[in-house]
């Protein structure tokens, strides 16, 4: 059976820490973490957890230094699939271990990619336009592990790996994002990145979900209302490629 180990940068998580763990106890061989400062009780939960077999502190927030420190004590543990997840993001209920082994078992995909719903509270998630375009792009990555793989040196960095070569496939497995329920773990999120980027004030923003249509989660992954909400971010992912591939073609022919 292939290993696959979790990694998790964290800091000051402990409204999620329980919810987190209790979904990937299910789902994880291994889970290593860096914790980059809590105070309010994250470190002491993760730490008495069986399947976290690494914690490893920082202090400062430097995203790129952080993941590639937290990357280098993963591969001591030997993993076959790697993948990076927040705090605040769990996979939908019903996804099992035995739906992440057959994809780990393809012998010819090196990466899947996963869809995140924004959630507005426990049962709605954000449904305007703009939030069903962003959900349509699979912006989680599981990766077969392989040396060539590296994570950006930013102080914000994307959370997915980069260098891994190979064939990627989208699935439909859906990431529960909850971390724009707490305003007040908003709030300190913007804080951090207003200190580091100010000039970005929009973005943080719009982390507050406003004027958003709400939509009914449904767990039930074979429901009508899950099926045909897949079928139109198909259609909205398409809306994306097009573009990039006129634009490719475009730069070859000129």
């Amino acid at each position: 059976m292939p290993k696959f180990v979790i990694m998790l940068r964290v800091k000051d998580g402990v409204f999620f820490a329980e919810e987190w763990l209790n979904c990937f106890e299910k789902l994880a061989d291994e889970i290593v973490v860096l914790d980059n400062g809590s105070t309010d009780g994250t470190l002491e939960i993760l730490k008495k957890h069986p399947k976290v077999v690494d914690i490893i502190q920082t202090e400062g927030y430097n995203e790129g230094r952080d993941k590639n420190l937290l990357y280098q004590h993963v591969r001591l543990r030997n993993p076959d699939w790697c993948l990076w997840i927040d705090i605040d993001e769990i996979f939908e209920p019903q996804l099992t271990r035995a739906h992440f082994d057959k994809l780990m078992k393809n012998r010819f995909i090196n990466k899947f990619a996963f869809r995140r719903f924004h959630f507005m509270d426990r049962t709605h998630f954000a449904g305007s336009w703009y939030r069903l375009n962003y959900s349509a792009g699979h912006d989680r990555l599981m990766w077969r592990e392989n040396k060539s793989g590296y994570f950006q040196d930013l102080i914000i960095d994307s959370p997915n790996v980069k260098g891994i070569k190979g064939l990627k496939s989208n699935t439909n497995f859906r990431i529960k994002h909850l971390g724009y329920i707490n305003k007040e773990l908003v709030d300190k999120k913007a804080e951090i990145y207003r200190a580091i980027i100010p000039e970005k004030e929009d973005i943080f923003q719009s982390m507050y979900l406003k004027g958003e249509r709400p939509v009914k989660w449904e767990d039930n992954r074979k429901s009508v209302k899950t099926i045909m909400m897949n079928q139109l971010l198909n259609a909205l992912q398409l809306t994306h490629i097009f573009p990039k591939v006129i634009r490719r073609a475009r730069s070859i022919f000129q």
